[in-house]
């Protein structure tokens, strides 16, 4: 219970401190850094493990950060978290960190989506032509946390 308090610590602290970079973010793009947590958790830990990691650092960056975001948030942490453990589970834990990880940005990424859709009264073809770049910045911030996860557990594990 403790390393997962202080998992969910790590990653609550990790998000919020993303979301406050001042960085440029077309269509509010931004990396993940706190899925690398969520990674080391299934990993080390499991689905459940990994499933409470993220979705008790949405709820948390949304309560500290920016609460409305938790409408998008917290959804997409609780899909992509499962998602990634079913396909750990279902590969019979081979497939790797990194697929795992763009797994579930991808997941993630079309979740908020369909928030986004059914939520927001926006024009609703719109929403749905974003899901291509979505796609592809999943794929992008997937590869890069994977490896960033990869590397983390690698050291943890020793």
């Amino acid at each position: 219970m403790v390393r997962l308090s202080l998992l969910v610590s790590l990653a609550t602290v990790l998000s919020i401190l993303e979301n406050q970079l001042p960085i440029p973010r077309p269509l509010w793009l931004k990396l993940g850094l706190a899925n690398v947590i969520t990674l080391v958790a299934l990993i080390m830990y499991g689905t459940r493990a990994a499933v409470l990691v993220a979705c008790m650092r949405a709820l948390l960056a949304g309560i500290f950060g920016a609460l409305p975001m938790l409408i998008f948030s917290f959804p997409a942490a609780v899909v992509s978290s499962l998602s990634m453990g079913i396909l750990h589970q279902a590969s019979g834990r081979r497939l790797s960190v990194i697929g795992l990880s763009v797994s579930g940005a991808v997941a993630h990424n079309l979740t908020q989506l369909l928030v986004a859709y059914f939520v927001l009264s926006l024009n609703r073809s719109s929403v749905m032509a974003l899901a291509p770049i979505l796609i592809l910045a999943a794929v992008a911030a997937g590869l890069v946390t994977g490896l960033m996860a990869r590397y983390l557990i690698r050291h943890l594990a020793r």
